[in-house]
């Protein structure tokens, strides 16, 4: 985020914070042919603002005052890391963060792991954690019989260069 100029258009704010706040390239999470319909990005924007778009307006608000810092500085501002008393904005922060990794969108206040509700069918193949473990969701895998008799792909394609060699 040093030098990239604020995106113009909400949802353009949305995936530039749901980037930093996940570690995966703005690419990866709304690629310019996304083969979901509807995209993953709406999904989860529609899901956090059904929750409470004051609240994301907010969240995006003080993405926007955060520009030219660091991505990891800019995440632990706003996912209030070292809080133990979060703000509504942080909590916010931390279910979008959630819900880009598990496909599910888990309320801002909660803190259990059974509360969460799967948004829509491709949410749960889409989720982040599965490309952050170099695995797939079970049932479900777009590469050929036999792969796993193979090392897994790199992760360059779809965390920042700074971070992909850090793994």
């Amino acid at each position: 985020m040093s030098n990239t100029p604020l995106p113009s258009t909400r949802m353009e704010q949305f995936v530039a914070l749901s980037s930093v706040l996940t570690g995966f390239t703005t690419d990866t999470l709304a690629p310019s042919l996304d083969p979901t319909d509807p995209p993953l990005k709406k999904l989860y924007l529609d899901a956090a603002d059904a929750s409470s778009s004051q609240t994301v307006d907010a969240l995006l608000a003080a993405f926007a005052k955060l520009a030219g810092q660091p991505s990891q500085s800019i995440a632990n501002t706003l996912l209030e890391t070292a809080s133990t008393q979060p703000t509504a904005t942080a909590q916010m922060a931390r279910s979008i963060l959630k819900l880009w990794y598990l496909g599910s969108w888990y309320p801002p206040t909660s803190i259990s792991a059974t509360d969460g509700t799967v948004v829509a069918m491709n949410a749960y193949i889409g989720g982040l954690a599965w490309s952050a473990m170099q695995a797939h969701p079970m049932g479900y895998s777009e590469l050929k019989f036999g792969y796993w008799n193979s090392l897994p792909p790199p992760l360059s394609g779809v965390l920042p260069p700074d971070e992909a060699n850090h793994g």
